[in-house]
């Protein structure tokens, strides 16, 4: 009975994998032929700001940067936006990621008030430190092109032996009979696939908790072993990057909060190597469109988690006040708050791209 149930649990995967794949694959191939019309739309008056609040809105929307992050690769990849404005979107992406575990903390089910705000601090801690990162990302890049040029660098350099790999090959083996039977308009083709792509991301990470045996024996695991800083980053990245949302794993660490199993100081690690984790999705993709722009975006968005981790895994102790003055001083958080707080996150880059 139990191996019957492992077998169905990662045929399930399995499954999973092959619709992100494909719909990486009929991304590629219909906004390649978009290219003309999407690039006059998307790029008809984009300022960093406007791409940084398109990745923000689009993410907070999908609840998903890897399907933001998979569709600026392909963008950037045929050269339907420059690899600038890709860092920009990714930039908003980073930030729009989190509302998945602010959406999680909000709708557990708590007794007490103090319950539900050490449960919603884990999400707003995830906003707080993707906030600054926007920030001195964004100041980085305006002033000197520091994540433009080092990952374009760095994918230049090793495009060629990914490409050793021959996935690109062995991808259209597997997608091609699908892709031949949509005989759909581009346009139609394109919009299906990024709610493949989304479906997907929403159920892969499902799955791999399956895979592991459980949501209840994938918590003990985390909460088991938070004893070092450091090894707790490291445990937030693997997890994150096997189960391809940061949201599915900050978000366990919600129930934990609020039945007092886990507090806050020992979840920031955890939070920060979940944040490079998420990388995972958009690297995939821009393997398999084996193309040197779309690396170079998936590098860029590692480089953010990367300087994320320099700066505030030696320093969590300044996330941790900033957060608890936020929740109980700045806000004094409450569960109606916290909905005020969600339709904001959601309102403001939509504003200001509408506005500016």
């Amino acid at each position: 009975m139990k191996r019957g149930k492992n077998i169905k649990n990662w045929g399930k995967l399995f499954f999973f994998l092959y619709l992100f794949v494909l719909s990486i694959e009929l991304i590629k191939k219909s906004s390649l032929v978009l290219a003309p019309s999407i690039q006059n739309f998307i790029l008809h008056g984009l300022t960093p700001l406007k791409a940084i609040c398109i990745g923000w809105f689009t993410t907070s929307i999908a609840q998903s940067s890897g399907a933001t992050g998979a569709i600026t690769a392909a963008f950037a990849g045929n050269n339907l936006i420059t690899l600038t404005t890709a860092v920009y979107i990714l930039i908003g992406a980073s930030l729009g990621a989190t509302i998945t575990t602010l959406i999680i903390s909000f709708i557990t089910t708590t007794k007490k008030r103090r319950d539900f705000r050490h449960g919603f601090e884990i999400g707003l801690c995830y906003s707080i430190y993707s906030a600054l990162l926007v920030v001195i990302i964004f100041i980085l890049e305006y002033s000197t092109k520091l994540f433009s040029k080092t990952s374009l660098f760095l994918s230049e350099s090793t495009i060629d032996k990914i490409s050793l790999l021959k996935i690109p090959n062995f991808i259209g083996i597997i997608t091609s009979p699908i892709i031949e039977v949509l005989k759909l308009n581009n346009f139609l083709i394109l919009i299906i696939a990024f709610g493949i792509l989304i479906f997907t991301l929403k159920y892969i990470g499902k799955s791999v908790v399956e895979v592991l045996g459980g949501e209840q024996r994938a918590r003990k695991f985390v909460n088991k072993h938070f004893k070092s800083k450091y090894k707790t980053y490291f445990i937030g990245a693997i997890l994150t990057g096997i189960v391809f949302s940061s949201g599915i794993t900050i978000g366990l660490l919600v129930p934990l909060a609020v039945a007092r199993l886990i507090n806050l100081k020992k979840a920031i690690p955890f939070i920060l190597g979940a944040d490079l984790g998420t990388v995972t999705d958009i690297f995939l993709a821009s393997i398999i469109l084996n193309q040197t722009l779309a690396l170079a975006t998936a590098i860029a968005y590692i480089l953010f988690g990367v300087l994320g981790a320099i700066i505030f895994l030696p320093n969590t102790e300044i996330l941790f006040k900033i957060t608890k003055y936020t929740s109980k001083k700045l806000i004094r958080i409450s569960r109606k708050k916290a909905l005020y707080f969600l339709i904001a996150f959601i309102l403001i880059p939509l504003l200001i791209i509408l506005i500016f």
